[in-house]
């Protein structure tokens, strides 16, 4: 990316552009480092909650995310979206890491090769998505 670490940061950081860079949030309603709100999950509408721990670290933004329990899901899901910030000379590296608390059996991680595989994806990942976000506004020092 384009951008200094020190913007990605305080971008990633911020809770508002969530919904930037996922479009399945659905609402979001943000206080400080928390944030409520609805988004599209295994196929529905769910209610959530999210924070960025505050930490002096700029090299990652952590994103703690609870699913709420519904008829279908039994218990909450609880999974960690870690963005790593890596300075590459004038530009910036940025990682996403999804980091789910319960084990995924076996068959999910082959069916998940299978549709990186073959599948035909539609739309920018979130990725692209921060980085056009960054650059319409200007995303450089």
């Amino acid at each position: 990316m384009d951008a200094s670490p020190e913007v990605i940061h305080d971008w990633l950081s911020n809770l508002e552009n969530w919904p930037k860079i996922n479009d399945k949030i659905r609402s979001i309603a943000v206080e400080g480092d928390k944030c409520i709100g609805r988004l599209e999950f295994k196929g529905r509408t769910v209610d959530f909650a999210g924070m960025v721990p505050e930490d002096n670290d700029p090299s990652n933004v952590i994103c703690n995310i609870v699913v709420e329990a519904d008829e279908k899901l039994k218990e909450p899901e609880h999974f960690s979206v870690i963005y790593e910030i890596i300075p590459k000379g004038r530009r910036t590296q940025v990682i996403e890491r999804i980091i789910f608390e319960k084990e995924i059996p076996f068959w999910g991680w082959l069916l998940i090769k299978l549709i990186m595989k073959l599948g035909k994806p539609t739309g920018l990942t979130n990725l692209q998505q921060i980085k056009e976000h960054l650059n319409a506004a200007g995303g450089s020092d």
